[in-house]
């Protein structure tokens, strides 16, 4: 496979290459000694059991590192209380309890932005919207903003963003983010809610506790729909707001900055090595099965030129793979009516709770390759497969990854 003659000889159809079993039949097969096959194989196993402890050591440790933020959040501003009713004060907390909206400008009310922002000004003289897919965990990615025309921002300049305001997703996702500088005088969408913090609340304050595992949770158990879940304007007005001293909120906002910036870079650190060790592990399959491991064992234990023999086949499977395509096909013989069936062993289509299954049972990100062949589908069920695919991806119950050209990888969505 990673020495490209699968790829050669491959017919893609959508995403998914498909070798063929006559195609497949007809590539020739380095074959060693029995004892060199089982040495291989030994030696091979050893190293995987090793990567694959390796990488569940790291998805142990992304999955905590990951989850832990929110709840540092509700440790520093909660400790061991629940959340408050608005209008009452909590003297163990050193706080009052307000609702969003009572700690929002006066001038500025909670709202969301465009309706409709028309289609992209490309020129210098649009203005930059913020869509909910532009919103990270604690800030806006700015790579690839649409722009609207001036003429429909202005209808909508109630919404118009300022350095330091808050935003909140409500459609599916329930990201936050500050506004920095360089977007001031920028828009959203009705996917967003802005929130303006008043004199009595800081942003970064008020951005942790909206992130915090009691807020999160709060907004969740309101949210409304099942294909588009979403929070109304009136959830996000009536959430309670811990309001402390503004020294108090600046000191404790900066010691979460510090405290979640480094569980992300844990995570950042850990993804990075995952990467790293995905390339470790083809490296490893490789030099098992054809390169520096594999030829040191055959010399090992048949230096009698086995490894010549093992370079000669391999040569012949590259040398043989262009012409595997004009193979002719074998025509189908009639079956046989007094012959049994053979019972089928493969799937010819799959669903929504299937994929899913699969991909949560796998705990990371799956090729697509990976994934068909988990679900044990026929070739031909590679139509229902991309159809079940595309319609999670639009619910939001999937994500597709695709760091470059040539990769794909596929993850549920928590």
């Amino acid at each position: 496979m990673y020495s490209g003659v699968f790829s050669e000889i491959a017919k893609s159809t959508t995403n998914i290459a498909h070798l063929g079993l006559n195609r497949f039949r007809s590539l020739p097969f380095p074959v060693p000694s029995r004892a060199t096959q089982e040495d291989i194989v030994n030696t091979a196993r050893s190293i995987q059991s090793s990567i694959d402890a390796s990488f569940s050591g790291l998805a142990s440790l992304i999955h905590a590192a990951e989850r832990m933020p929110a709840d540092i959040r509700d440790l520093a501003l909660l400790g061991d209380r629940p959340i408050g009713v608005p209008g009452s004060a909590d003297a163990a907390l050193s706080c009052k309890w307000l609702t969003a909206a009572d700690v929002v400008r006066s001038d500025s009310p909670i709202v969301y932005g465009i309706h409709q922002p028309g289609p992209d000004v490309s020129d210098e003289g649009g203005i930059p919207y913020i869509l909910g897919q532009d919103l990270r965990d604690g800030y806006i990615s700015t790579n690839s903003l649409k722009h609207t025309s001036v003429e429909i921002a202005e209808q909508y300049s109630r919404a118009q963003l300022s350095t330091g305001d808050v935003l909140l997703g409500i459609i599916r996702s329930l990201r936050v983010a500050i506004v920095p500088e360089e977007l001031d005088g920028a828009h959203i969408t009705q996917g967003t809610a802005r929130i303006r913090p008043g004199e009595e609340i800081d942003s970064s304050y008020l951005a942790h506790w909206l992130r915090s595992a009691s807020a999160q949770t709060w907004f969740r158990s309101r949210l409304r729909g099942i294909n588009m879940p979403r929070l109304n304007l009136r959830d996000v007005r009536e959430i309670p707001v811990p309001v402390r001293k503004l020294p108090e909120q600046i000191r404790l906002a900066q010691l979460l900055d510090v405290a979640t910036e480094a569980l992300e870079q844990i995570v950042k650190d850990a993804n990075i090595s995952t990467s790293r060790l995905r390339n470790l592990e083809r490296d490893a399959v490789n030099s098992c099965a054809y390169g520096a491991v594999a030829h040191a064992i055959s010399k090992r234990i048949a230096p009698d030129k086995q490894t010549d023999l093992a370079q000669l086949a391999i040569s012949r499977i590259k040398a043989s793979s262009a012409m595997a395509n004009a193979t002719p096909k074998p025509r189908k013989r009639a079956a046989s009516k007094t012959a049994p069936r053979k019972k089928a062993s493969l799937q010819s289509d799959t669903n929504s709770v299937q994929l899913l299954t699969s991909l949560e049972r796998a705990k990371s990100p799956m090729t697509p390759e990976d994934l068909f062949r988990a679900l044990e589908l026929e070739d031909s069920a590679i139509d229902s497969f991309f159809v079940v695919l595309r319609k999670l991806s639009q619910e939001g119950k999937i994500t597709i990854h695709r760091p470059n050209d040539s990769d794909v990888r596929i993850e549920r969505v928590p």
